[in-house]
């Protein structure tokens, strides 16, 4: 009896051994679609060899089946899942279970090797579902337009970068520099810009953001819709088109600010420039600065000419020809420099 208890004990230690190293894998394949037709063809007759074979294959599948829900979902619960895998190994181990050692230490080997197959499906599918989405854009003598993942679009402006992720619950854009970004709204996943511990919350919008290294403040303005513009220690402020708002990170206050005629925040990827009553020294300002040029004044005394004068999506040169005509300047190159002559203006 001693003999052929050792015989039969070895003889199922083979068996599993040829099965659970195996199977598992073979049913990951199939439910993730990547078995081969010989494969397939070995695994349909391990499932007609016996019911206990179908009924493992079938709580594999049911298994799977879940998962792919909660992907769907985008709510997948890795803890749950696993619970629940380790459930279904611990019924399948005391329905199987013979007192005989040798069986036992086998068996819990190829109990592992089913965690290891399984788990193997848990992260493809976890992946698909709960998978961080990341994406960086660096910006350096011109800006940059981009789609994120998530169908929002942003303008980078120069010499500036970020980082997107998102995720079931967020999304989340950390930025340096400055840009413009037109939201897809989503208020199961909210949109949130940070700029160090500061923090631009979409309320479906459209908005600009300019945080140069270097300067004291972080503003904000809004184009349309609503945003939320605030840190941990202060509530902020809530914005809606046609504001703006300053934080200062020397006195850690949120101001609302006015806008000027001249202000034209957003023309670096607009290319709309609205001057009323701006002087000429800072419609040169920015126009150096959006179209990386090299304007100067002669007479410093040109810079307090004003000019009212709407460009749209204009070249620089028609720009240039307009400014001179208007106020009677002439334009005059050298090289990359550009240099405006003249009389001073008698405002």
């Amino acid at each position: 009896m001693a003999i052929l208890r050792q015989r039969r004990s070895f003889n199922v230690g083979i068996k599993l051994k040829n099965y659970s190293e195996h199977i598992d894998g073979l049913i990951a394949k199939l439910l993730s679609g990547e078995i081969t037709p010989e494969e397939n063809a070995a695994l349909e007759n391990w499932k007609a060899e016996s019911e206990d074979n179908l009924r493992y294959f079938e709580q594999n599948k049911k298994l799977f089946m879940e998962i792919e829900s909660m992907k769907t979902e985008q709510e997948v619960n890795v803890d749950k899942a696993w619970n629940k895998l380790e459930e279904r190994l611990n019924e399948k181990e005391e329905a199987k279970v013979i007192s005989i050692r040798p069986r036992f230490t086998i068996y819990h080997a190829a109990a592992a090797l089913a965690i290891i197959a399984v788990l193997a499906i848990l992260i493809t599918f976890f992946m698909g579902g709960e998978q961080t989405t990341g994406l960086a854009l660096v910006s350096s003598k011109n800006s940059v337009t981009s789609r994120l993942p998530d169908g929002s679009s942003v303008i980078l402006n120069k010499n500036s970068e970020l980082t997107y992720e998102s995720g079931s619950n967020k999304r989340e854009v950390k930025l340096k520099g400055e840009a413009y970004f037109d939201v897809v709204h989503n208020e199961d996943q909210p949109f949130v810009v940070t700029v160090n511990d500061i923090t631009i919350k979409d309320i479906g919008t459209s908005f600009n953001v300019k945080a140069i290294e270097g300067t004291s403040t972080i503003e904000v303005m809004v184009e349309s819709g609503e945003v939320h513009f605030y840190s941990k220690e202060d509530e902020g402020l809530k914005l809606v088109k046609g504001e703006k708002a300053v934080y200062s990170t020397i006195d850690r206050k949120f101001s609302k600010a006015f806008i000027s005629p001249g202000d034209n925040t957003t023309s670096y990827h607009s290319k709309v420039f609205r001057f009323k009553e701006t002087p000429l020294h800072l419609v040169i300002q920015q126009l150096n600065d959006v179209y990386e040029m090299n304007i100067q004044l002669e007479d410093p005394a040109l810079g307090n000419c004003m000019l009212s004068v709407t460009f749209n999506n204009e070249k620089p040169e028609a720009i240039l020809s307009i400014i001179a005509e208007t106020l009677n300047l002439e334009v005059v190159r050298s090289g990359k420099s550009i240099t405006l002559k003249g009389e001073p203006c008698n405002n």
